[in-house]
C-alpha cells in the first residue's frame, strides 16, 4: 500500500469515530437544541474533526500542505511542486443534522497538478472506498470492477439511477416521469431513481455496483468531487462529459454521467433528454 495512502486511512478513520459520537450526541439532543445551537455545534465539530485528521497527517508528513476544502482556493494559486491534503470532515451537513445516516468524509491528496490519491469514509456504515493513480481502488481492502459484477439490468429489467441537479436556478425542461416512463416502453426497462443526498457517497456507490450510474447536471469542476472520480476511473468506471446546455450561462458548468460503462453506453440517449 501507498505510504500516504496508508496514512489517509488511519487519520479519515479517526475523524469518522468522533463523527459517530458526536452523530449520536446530536440523535439524543436534537429536538432539545435551538437552530443556532446546531450551526455552532456543526461548525465545531467539523472543526474538531478536520484537526484529528491533520494531526495525524502532519506527524507523518509535517512539511505537507493540508487545507479545508472550504478554504480550498482556485488550483491556479497552488504551487504544483507542493503535496497538498484536501480534507472534507462532512458531506452532508444536512443528513448528519437530520440523523439521516448517509454521509462522509474524505480526504484528496494533490501534487503536480494531478489527483495522487482519494479516500472516502462512511463511518455510520464503516466502509472505506480508496484509490491511487495506477494502481487501482478498493472498497474496504478488496480490489473494486464494477464492469465485472452482474448487473442488476439482466436479472431484473432495471437500472438503478442517481440524478443529482448541482443548480438550484434550473429546472427540469421535461417531465421527467413521462421521459422514464417512454424508456420502459421503448425497451421494456424500468428506470429506478436513488440519492442519498451525499454526492460523493452516490459516486463511490456506482464505484461498487450499488447503482449504474449517476448523472450530474450544472457540474462545476470542483476539488469536491475528485476522489469520487478517481475512485470511479480506478474501479474501472466511465466518466463521460456531455455537451454543456446552451441554456446555461456558466462556461464552466457541465453536464456528466458516471458510473457501469455498459449502462451508461445503452442510457445515453435518455440523459441527453434531461
Amino acid at each position: 500500500m501507498h505510504p500516504m495512502l496508508n496514512v489517509a486511512i488511519i487519520a479519515i478513520r479517526k475523524g469518522g469515530n468522533f463523527l459517530i459520537k458526536q452523530y449520536e450526541f446530536l440523535g439524543r439532543n436534537y429536538t432539545e437544541l435551538s437552530s443556532d445551537h446546531i450551526k455552532t455545534l456543526l461548525s465545531k465539530i467539523r472543526a474538531e474533526s478536520n484537526q484529528i485528521i491533520t494531526t495525524i497527517i502532519k506527524k507523518f508528513y509535517p512539511l505537507h500542505i493540508i487545507i479545508d476544502i472550504k478554504n480550498y482556493s482556485n488550483t491556479s494559486t497552488l504551487q504544483n511542486n507542493n503535496i497538498y491534503w484536501i480534507i472534507e470532515s462532512i458531506d452532508n451537513d444536512i443528513n448528519f443534522i437530520k440523523q439521516f445516516p448517509f454521509f462522509v468524509l474524505s480526504i484528496t491528496i494533490k501534487h503536480h497538478t494531478n489527483i495522487k490519491i482519494g479516500v472516502i469514509y462512511d463511518p455510520i456504515h464503516n466502509e472505506l472506498f480508496s484509490a491511487c493513480r495506477g494502481k487501482g481502488a478498493q472498497f474496504n481492502g478488496y480490489r473494486i470492477r464494477p464492469h465485472h459484477h452482474k448487473n442488476i439490468l439482466q436479472t431484473f429489467n432495471k437500472i438503478i439511477l442517481s440524478i443529482v441537479n448541482m443548480n438550484i436556478n434550473h429546472t427540469f425542461d421535461i417531465n421527467i416521469s413521462n421521459t422514464l416512463n417512454n424508456f420502459h416502453k421503448k425497451y421494456n426497462i424500468t428506470i429506478d431513481l436513488r440519492c442519498t443526498g451525499s454526492l460523493m457517497l452516490d459516486l463511490v456507490y456506482a464505484a461498487i455496483n450499488r447503482i449504474d450510474g449517476c448523472y450530474i447536471m450544472y457540474y462545476h469542476n470542483t476539488i469536491k468531487l475528485a476522489s469520487s472520480f478517481l475512485i470511479i476511473q480506478e474501479s474501472g468506471g466511465l466518466i463521460t462529459y456531455l455537451d454543456k446546455n446552451k441554456k446555461d450561462n456558466d462556461q464552466n458548468s457541465k453536464h456528466i454521467i458516471v458510473g457501469n460503462p455498459k449502462i451508461i453506453k445503452f442510457i445515453l440517449p435518455l440523459i441527453k433528454k434531461f
